[in-house]
């Protein structure tokens, strides 16, 4: 396989770790979270379209995108949040080799309600943000993230800092943001959990109103080697509220398999 073409920035030491962001964010938001991963070599990836891979297009095929994540990752861990976890799922699936374990932040194998998946958004949902984006992004976006700490102890704390940060590159790519929204409504791997047998952390906010706790907890039960932690405060970006306590789960998770 070529060379994956993500530009990526690292950062620190020790074990590798590789972070990949949520639909229409950056690797910029994870900026608190590595202040406190300690011991580890962190290395953040923009997705095509995304933060500083704003310039390369999306993959015609999802598949594709998560053998270049795979790649990246290089034989150490894949944490993603939201859609990146999605993403990260998909990369241990194709390449389970390629990676020592999975961290999922407020991420699971299906984003959208099925009959056999009662725990996901409701369909209308994704389709309204598609069609709004027709209508303007950067609105859609603004609404996204104030769903994204919907529930949160802090909310218009947690708000005014999401937005700080989250247009720090502009609008990610239209393409991107419509590629990212037809994955998470196409994307299903529910019935694929039981073949992983990495190491999977399952880190959640208790007051998430996108990715509910009760989602996290289906994906646990299915995942034959997991772990599932509870962020009591935090909605939908814990690394970004509680970025301490996340880093602590992550940190513990990785040296208890790594020794």
């Amino acid at each position: 396989m070529a060379q994956h073409p993500l530009i990526v920035d690292e950062f620190g030491h020790g074990q590798k770790l590789s972070l990949v962001h949520g639909w229409a964010m950056h690797s910029g938001l994870f900026e608190r979270l590595i202040g406190h991963l300690d011991g580890l070599e962190v290395q953040c990836i923009d997705l095509p379209g995304h933060g500083r891979n704003q310039d390369l297009a999306w993959p015609e095929s999802g598949q594709v995108l998560a053998e270049q994540l795979a790649q990246a990752a290089d034989h150490g861990w894949l944490a993603g949040w939201s859609l990146g976890g999605l993403l990260a799922l998909k990369a241990a699936l194709a390449r389970p080799g390629q990676l020592k374990g999975l961290i999922l932040i407020a991420a699971t194998p299906c984003f959208g309600q099925r009959p056999h998946w009662p725990h996901g958004v409701a369909p209308a949902l994704v389709g309204q943000l598609a069609h709004e984006l027709e209508v303007g992004p950067e609105q859609v976006l603004n609404r996204f993230l104030a769903l994204e700490v919907h529930g949160s102890e802090h909310a218009a704390a947690d708000l005014k800092l999401l937005r700080k940060v989250a247009f720090r590159y502009g609008l990610p790519r239209d393409s991107a943001l419509h590629a990212g929204l037809n994955m998470l409504k196409a994307n299903d791997l529910s019935e694929q959990l039981g073949e992983l047998d990495l190491p999977v952390l399952l880190i959640g906010g208790r007051r998430d109103k996108l990715v509910s706790f009760e989602a996290l907890e289906a994906t646990h039960e299915r995942l034959p080697n997991s772990r599932l932690v509870r962020i009591p405060g935090a909605a939908h970006a814990p690394f970004l509220t509680d970025a301490e306590a996340v880093a602590h789960a992550i940190t513990d998770f990785i040296e208890e398999h790594e020794t």
